[in-house]
């Protein structure tokens, strides 16, 4: 009977140290984050070009990758404070009423986001978070036509963006982690002055843009 107790604990204390590392680990710290991957921006409402435009028109993108860098800090074991900058690019594929199109959207996001987690200890941790702040949309046309209207060159504009996200990190050692994360992002609408002749107005616009992404993340504490 001593024997099958002894054994026992044995096997319950190799299984928790398994899972989680020394108790001396750090719970709380400053950390960074670097993750690139894939994005999938959905078709948005074409509100504006040089003027009005047909009920329905619409703009589609092609799929584009995304860039991301956050620096956070854990106030708690379980809660992440951080600031995030990133990228998504997205070459324009289509746009209502276009006869000539070589164009791309880019979003430039900077967000201040809260991260539920489990502590860093576990070797496998899930997580959930959002963030809210800004995201300055760049519309970059090398040549687009809509109704006989030509639009060259680029230009920027910054407008309220939000996000949320999930993911699952996996523990490489006391100070670096793997994450697969999955995120929502919406930006509001945004508009785009240009040089113009002859036409109603001098700005584009679109409607808000949604955006799904997927990518790999590195991260690093001290």
């Amino acid at each position: 009977m001593h024997k099958c107790l002894a054994a026992g604990s044995l096997i319950t204390m190799t299984f928790f140290s398994g899972s989680t590392a020394r108790a001396d680990d750090p719970l709380v710290g400053l950390y960074f984050k670097a993750d690139v991957g894939g994005n999938w921006t959905e078709s948005t409402e074409l509100r504006e070009f040089f003027g009005p435009v047909a009920p329905g028109s619409r703009v589609e993108f092609n799929a584009g990758p995304r860039f991301g860098f956050t620096a956070g800090y854990d106030v708690l074991e379980f809660l992440g404070l951080e600031a995030q900058i990133g990228s998504y690019y997205n070459e324009i594929s289509s746009v209502s009423g276009a006869t000539s199109l070589d164009a791309w959207i880019i979003n430039v996001p900077f967000l201040a986001n809260a991260r539920l987690h489990l502590p860093t200890y576990y070797r496998v941790s899930p997580f959930v978070g959002g963030g809210v702040g800004g995201s300055t949309t760049i519309l970059d046309s090398h040549h687009m036509t809509v109704n006989d209207i030509h639009l060259e060159g680029s230009d920027g504009d910054t407008v309220f963006a939000w996000q949320a996200f999930a993911g699952v990190r996996f523990m490489i050692n006391q100070h670096m982690g793997l994450s697969v994360e999955y995120h929502y992002f919406e930006s509001d609408p945004a508009s785009w002055k240009a040089d113009s002749f002859g036409t109603s107005s001098d700005r584009v616009s679109f409607g808000k843009l949604q955006t799904h992404s997927v990518s790999l993340a590195f991260d690093w504490t001290f």
